[in-house]
């Protein structure tokens, strides 16, 4: 089972002769934070921004930030999250290069700039460039947003495994809940590795920081549990056919306003779920603890949709209000790969909060 390991030397990175615009730092300078926050998400789906970037990015994981700089301005950036040998793609924001549409050809500067990523992407999986071995790179996209596309296909990603977004929303909260707030990581990590181990990109790294929900029943025994990680986003334009003018009015219908703020929208995001027997009605009952011990309104569920537990509830929960308006929508897990590195589709991949938000 992996573990996280730091790798705090990016001395080998710098010899791979990357032009003098190329900046890489493990540290994420002013520059680059305020690029970051100046970026909307998506393009023919949702268009949101995230409003915790700047707390955020201080706490990802071993990063490796890979910036555009010039006269002390960021222009592009991809940052990675090296996690032993698999490396996550957690920032990808390169203005210069994608103009308008993410499928038009590159000339010129951006070219070149796009031949230096994709040599970059080589010698990193390239095990005689480094002490480090590293046999894959993994991100998440939005099909229908053309600048991801653009990512995935020039630098050879393949979609290995489709993410669902699902949206479980309340406007009351369950008083009577018996799920109880804990942060003792000892008390879940059995039921937690038993549940998901053995699945791609599992780790552990943000998921033993908690905090952690547990539901028991009446003999004591633990029945359903998971991490949920909060997060906040400016909500530009919602997925759907009505996502274009549901924000603008969202702030006049009693039944959404608690649900969606598109200024401000904070909402919680769980991860390493797990149900007795992978029963619908205990995982509702989670999430409307969830839901009640943190004074929210949303949860925005990332999972893997060939996941059992998943498939058991799909058609088997009331999800709420907001699922009847946007339904679910979809991520592909891209992959790039060495020969040394094989995708086991048979099992699920493991869905981290922090990697979303």
């Amino acid at each position: 089972m992996p573990y996280f390991i730091p790798n705090n030397s990016i001395q080998p990175y710098f010899q791979m002769n990357l032009s003098p615009i190329f900046k890489l730092r493990e540290e994420a300078t002013p520059a680059l934070i305020d690029l970051l926050e100046s970026v909307t998400l998506g393009t023919n789906g949702a268009h949101y921004r995230h409003l915790d970037t700047r707390e955020r990015i201080r706490i990802a994981d071993s990063p490796l930030h890979l910036t555009i700089e010039r006269n002390g301005r960021a222009y592009g950036n991809i940052t990675f999250c090296r996690r032993e040998k698999t490396w996550y793609v957690r920032y990808f924001a390169f203005d210069t290069l994608v103009q308008g549409s993410g499928r038009k050809k590159s000339q010129g500067k951006t070219g070149k700039l796009k031949q230096e990523l994709q040599q970059f992407f080589d010698d990193i999986l390239d095990s005689k460039q480094q002490s480090d071995e590293v046999n894959s790179f993994y991100a998440y996209i939005d099909p229908n947003n053309e600048k991801s596309l653009w990512m995935s296909e020039n630098f050879g990603f393949e979609t290995k495994a489709t993410i669902a977004t699902q949206t479980f929303s309340r406007t009351k909260w369950n008083k009577r809940t018996k799920v109880e707030r804990h942060n003792n990581w000892h008390g879940v990590v059995e039921l937690t590795r038993s549940a998901y181990g053995n699945h791609q990109y599992y780790f552990e790294h943000h998921l033993k920081q908690g905090p952690f929900y547990i539901l028991k029943d009446n003999d004591g025994e633990v029945i359903a549990c998971a991490k949920a990680t909060k997060a906040t986003w400016a909500i530009e334009r919602l997925p759907g056919k009505m996502g274009g003018w549901l924000p603008k009015v969202i702030p006049f219908i009693p039944s959404l306003r608690k649900i969606i703020r598109p200024n401000k929208h904070t909402f919680l995001v769980p991860e390493a779920v797990v149900v007795k027997g992978d029963n619908p009605a205990i995982l509702k009952e989670l999430f409307e603890g969830i839901l009640t011990l943190e004074k929210e309104h949303l949860l925005l569920w990332w999972v893997d949709e060939t996941l059992p537990l998943y498939q058991s509830a799909k058609n088997n929960v009331r999800w709420g209000i907001l699922h009847r308006l946007i339904g679910v929508n979809k991520a592909n897990l891209v992959v790039r790969h060495n020969n040394k590195f094989e995708y086991d589709k048979s099992v699920p991949a493991y869905t981290c909060g922090f990697d979303f938000v």
